[in-house]
């Protein structure tokens, strides 16, 4: 007869800038091991006429028992937050990116990234002069992709080709009812490849009148900034370098 065994379950502590340990009980033969639980903040920005898209990746690694032994358990990212808006100036773009990035539960522990692109430059320099700091993705040809300061050049290929990886590979996740997931899906499926006479993939997409488009940058921006833009240094009693 085969016995299953139950693995104990953690009890976890949930820190404001998003490190979350075990409790030892100050037990010495326990170690404390710290994973995390964050957020990033994705924008794509439109004219005044044009729509603007905000989506949140949710971003945690939590501490788990495996087979005896407490160990950081895998990464997972999940889309926990989509919405869209048009008719706002850019101030008030700001102030809405500002407000959302330090409401519960994502204020202390949210990287805001924005698409650096064309009007991103000009919201960009207002978080800027305001010290919110943040990541201006700006996406540029080929499959490559630098960063300098707060701007980054990255090519849209790759991000539209990492974020189709992430999904198809399941690391990263829809929330279960999560407003404007259609949407999302259809903007997505928007991105076609093409071949130039040169031989170079390309990607191009289509847009309509409605706006269809910025929920789908928005979370392709999100996605490739969680993938690229910061490393995850893991290890017992301590959790080094995330921005």
């Amino acid at each position: 007869m085969s016995t299953t065994v139950t693995e104990p379950k953690l009890n976890l502590v949930y820190h404001p800038d998003g490190r979350v340990m075990n409790e030892t009980g100050n037990d010495p033969a326990i170690p404390r091991v710290t994973g995390f639980s964050r957020y990033w903040l994705a924008a794509d920005l439109g004219q005044a006429n044009d729509y603007s898209a905000v989506v949140v990746l949710k971003d945690e690694a939590l501490p788990i028992i495996d087979n005896g032994n407490c160990i950081v358990g895998p990464r997972e990212r999940t889309v926990v937050y989509a919405d869209r808006f048009r008719g706002v100036s850019y101030v008030d773009v700001v102030d809405h990116l500002i407000q959302l990035k330090n409401a519960p539960p994502f204020g202390g522990k949210t990287a805001l990234c924005i698409d650096g692109t064309s009007i991103g430059r000009v919201v960009s320099d207002m978080l800027w002069e305001q010290n919110v700091n943040h990541h201006a993705i700006q996406m540029t040809g080929g499959q490559d992709w630098s960063r300098k300061g707060r701007y980054v050049n990255a090519g849209k290929t790759l991000m539209v080709e990492t974020t189709a990886v992430l999904f198809a590979s399941g690391d990263i996740k829809f929330a279960q009812d999560l407003p404007l997931r259609q949407e999302i899906e259809e903007d997505l499926g928007s991105f076609t490849t093409a071949t130039t006479a040169a031989g170079n993939q390309i990607i191009t997409q289509s847009r309509s009148t409605a706006g269809h488009g910025d929920l789908g940058i928005s979370l392709i921006v999100g996605a490739f900034a969680s993938h690229y833009l910061h490393r995850q240094h893991i290890v017992v009693s301590t959790l080094q370098g995330w921005f």
